[in-house]
């Protein structure tokens, strides 16, 4: 978790400079919006795989906390996990084609990313509601680490807090850009 700010870093370079994606799939949107079974040709950034990653890493061993603190872990880890999983099939794909469209390239996977943009542009306003439900929960955790004096749990409440705003002012934004950029190049070649 101590290496959230180099993620941030990371992510926010992404935007600006012509990085590689990793090679880990993620699920299909299927014709509701939702992964299906079929593997994505997109890739999530290795950097956000990672943050995800340590995140809920971090959760699982506040959960087995005793006390207010794994109470508060176990309420967190019931509004993140299916948000965190949504983010996964929409949210951050997407932004795997950050770089390759950066250069000029035509990556593959373009209409399938479009679809996932578009699932999160409809999808955003639910999206930023379970934020307020993830951040009361991560106050509700960082109050019961501070007050156990837990303080590897107070910080994984801070660095969620934070990774939840960076997500609303930097990712969000840019995986919906992406799909208007696709959508564009895609009008251009007609």
């Amino acid at each position: 978790m101590r290496y959230a700010g180099l993620a941030i870093a990371a992510i926010v370079g992404l935007l600006v400079l012509t990085l590689p994606a990793s090679p880990h799939a993620s699920g299909t949107p299927g014709q509701d919006g939702r992964a299906g079974a079929q593997t994505s040709r997109i890739t999530i950034p290795r950097s956000l795989q990672t943050e995800h990653e340590e995140i809920h890493k971090a959760l699982l061993e506040a959960t087995r906390a005793p006390g207010r603190v794994g109470g508060a872990a176990k309420e967190l880890a019931v509004v993140l996990d299916p948000h965190f999983e949504r983010e996964n099939q929409i949210a951050l794909p997407p932004l795997g084609l950050l770089a390759p469209l950066a250069a000029g390239e035509t990556p593959a996977g373009l209409q399938e990313a479009l679809a996932m943009s578009d699932a999160l542009r409809k999808e955003l306003p639910r999206m930023l509601e379970e934020h307020k439900r993830i951040r009361a929960a991560t106050e509700r955790l960082r109050a019961a680490a501070r007050d156990e004096k837990a303080a590897v749990h107070e910080h994984l409440a801070e660095a969620l807090a934070s990774h939840a705003r960076t997500e609303e002012e930097i990712l969000y934004p840019a995986a919906i850009l992406v799909g208007d950029i696709i959508r564009a190049r895609l009008a251009q070649k007609k």
